[in-house]
This record gives C-alpha cells, structure tokens and sequence, in this order.
C-alpha cells in the first residue's frame, strides 16, 4: 500500500498593497503576501538593497507608484491561516520599523554620497525631495475622492513644497558649474520632480476611470439582461398560468421560451429577429417554427463547421423543413429528431421520426410535398435525398447538399 501526499494548488495572485500592517506604503507587506515569506525578512532585504546606491529605494518606488493599495483578499482568491503565521513569524513594534526606514534613507544616501563623489551636505536635497515625494504618494493612497479634503490637501502642498525646496537646492549645489550645465540640471529635475508627483496620480486617476467604466457596463449590462427577462421569461410565465389547464399550450410556450432564450445566449442578435445568416441558424430556426406550428418537441444536433446561408444551402433548409412538417402531420408521433453535419464539402441534414412511416410507391402523383418540396427542390439546387422507410418503422430523410 502506497501513501500519496496530496498538495494543494493556491490560485494566481494579485499583487496588492494592504492597507493594514504598512509601515510606509506596504510594499513589503505585498511582496511578503504574494512570495509567502516572512515580511521582517522582506524588510531586511529591501533596506539592504538601499544601501547599495539606493537600489532598494528605487525598487520600493517603481512597485509603490505601479501598483495598488488593497486588502489582503483583494484580487486574491485564497488567504490562509498558514501565509498569515508564515508572514508574522518574526515581526518588530512600530518604531523598530521607522528605525529600518530612516537606515534605508540614510544609508541610500551615504551610498549614493560615495558612489558619486558629492559631499554630504549636497546629498541632503536629494533626501529632501523624497521625502516630499513621500508625503504626496502617501497622500494618493488614501483613495482619489478623499485627495482635497481637510488635512490631505495640507499634506500634497507640503510634499510639493518640500519637492520644490528640494530641487532648488540640488539647483543650487551646480553654480560652481557652467551657467548652460546648470540650467540643464535645473530643467532635468523639474521635469523629474513633475513626473514623481504626476505619474502617480495619472496611474490612480487612470485606474478610477477603468474602474467606472467596468461598473457602467456592468450595469448597462443587468439592465439588458433585466429587460429581455421581462418581455420573454417573465411575460411567457404569466401565459403559463393562464393556461395552466391546457397541457399541451404550455409545453409549447415552454418550448418556444427555451428556444429563444437560446438564441439569446449562444446566437447572434440577428437571428432573434427572423433571419439566419448560416445554414446550423437557418435549421435552428426551421425547427422552431415547426414546434410552434404543429407543438411537437424538435431537438437538433448541429455538428461540423457551419457555412454561409446560399441559395443551394437554402433550399436543403426549406426541403429538410418540409420533412419535418410531413413528420408533424402524418408520423403520429410527439417527437422528430434533426441532425445537421457539415464536415469537409458536403452538409447532410437528417430528419427522423419513430412514428407511422409509409410505402414510397404508394404515394399518389397529387402529393407534391415529397416529390417537389424535397426532391426536386434538393435535386435542383445540386444536392442529393435519400428516404428511408417503412409502413411501422418510421422514417428517415437525408438532404446532402455541397459546399
């Protein structure tokens, strides 16, 4: 006897900032979330990463600006208790936390000092444009609607504010340079400094948009489906109760309702409204009509690949119609099954029923509906009939027509 240990597949995640449990802008708690790791060590990593000329910071920037606040089940299927003991197995209090912040900083910018030659003091701009940087992208956070209310207004100035001080002073630190180095500095971190403050509210005004879009066609949606309901489902219903005493009128609005709702779901809006465009619509429809008119049940079976209506294909419709009205008015029977093949350059369509069936050469020569509505009508258009049949064993008729 063998064991087998079965593993369970978690669903594709999304990656998503969660609002609780964030330091900054809960980049690490994401990334602990989606990876399944501990978030101290995904911490540790990132303000190790910092000290290496910054990369840390840029890499917490580029996921900080690129996706999404959200709570921990937002776009994801499945949260178990195990990722949450597994993400919390080592943690720190709030302040150990801030203590890594301010490392990663200050160390990015102490790599960055030696890395490019600058010294010490002219590094400080740089650290006072992203802390302006900081104030506002926390501020975006807090969600689109809520940007210019009471204190988060105070808050994006501020971060403009410290940004603006932050890029003229770097501005600053140039003038020993030629007057044209410094003015190209001066336009570079501008246009910097715009996109760090425009970029992230393009991307969470841009998701807004997305967001409202989906939700006015989902609702352009429901009430579509709200409306067909009523004027199909809802109003054959209350034909139904009115006519509930006559079993057979009900079946056939039951029939008929079912039919239609079909089309509706797996046909195009075309065919709702009487024409078919292809052969598999046209026999669709044919059937229909012949439930209707007789309130016998047809069920077709439409297999292969389905052609453009025609001429040709046209008439081996009308003439496998015209055998299910003969079935309807002479086979005795409930039920007539309809089965349409088109595979490789031939469509065939058989009409069968199990019912009174008949001797061909016993037909008189005034009986036009096999003679002319289905052979000659077939034969014409370049196709073939085949009847199969006998007095008690119900009967079977083949339309085989070209493509």
């Amino acid at each position: 006897m063998t064991n087998s240990v079965q593993t369970v597949q978690y669903p594709y995640r999304t990656f998503t900032r969660p609002k609780k449990d964030r330091v900054v802008a809960g980049v690490a708690a994401g990334l602990s979330q989606q990876l399944r790791v501990d978030v101290l060590l995904v911490r540790l990593v990132l303000v190790f990463f910092a000290l290496l000329s910054g990369a840390g910071l840029l890499f917490y920037a580029c996921l900080w600006i690129w996706t999404k606040p959200g709570d921990a089940s937002d776009g994801n299927a499945y949260i178990s208790q195990d990722d949450v003991r597994i993400r919390t197995k080592h943690t720190l209090n709030r302040a150990g936390y801030l203590v890594l912040v301010v490392v990663a900083i200050a160390g990015a910018l102490l790599s960055f000092s030696s890395l490019t030659g600058f010294a010490g003091a002219n590094v400080v701009p740089f650290g006072v444009v992203g802390v302006g940087a900081l104030v506002v992208w926390t501020t975006y956070d807090r969600g689109l609607d809520r940007l210019w209310n009471g204190n988060n207004a105070l808050l994006i100035v501020a971060g403009v504010l410290l940004m603006s001080i932050g890029v003229v002073l770097v501005t600053i630190n140039w003038e020993s340079q030629k007057v044209f180095g410094s003015t190209l500095v001066a336009v570079v971190l501008t246009l910097l400094g715009v996109a760090a403050l425009g970029l992230p509210l393009w991307l969470r005004t841009w998701d807004a948009l997305t967001k409202e879009r989906s939700e006015i066609a989902a609702a352009a949606e429901r009430e579509e489906i709200a409306s067909r309901l009523h004027d199909s489902v809802l109003q054959t219903l209350a034909l139904i109760q009115k006519r509930a005493e006559e079993p057979s009128e009900v079946a056939r609005l039951a029939r008929s309702q079912e039919r239609e709702l079909r089309q509706w779901l797996f046909g195009s809006q075309d065919n709702l409204s009487g024409g078919a465009s292809t052969v598999f619509k046209a026999v669709e429809l044919a059937c229909g009509e012949v439930e209707d008119l007789f309130g016998l049940r047809i069920a077709p079976v439409l297999v292969g690949e389905d052609h453009p209506l025609d001429d040709h294909t046209q008439a081996a419709v009308l003439a496998s119609r015209e055998a299910m009205v003969n079935a309807a008015k002479h086979a005795g029977v409930a039920e007539i099954n309809v089965y349409a093949e088109s595979l490789g350059e031939h469509i065939q369509i058989y009409v069968r029923d199990r019912g009174a069936g008949f001797n061909p050469d016993e037909v008189g020569e005034d009986r036009h509906g096999l003679r002319e509505s289905i052979y000659g009508r077939v034969e014409r258009a370049g196709g073939t009939v085949e009847v199969k049949t006998g007095v008690g064993q119900g009967t079977e008729i083949v339309v085989d027509m070209p493509v």
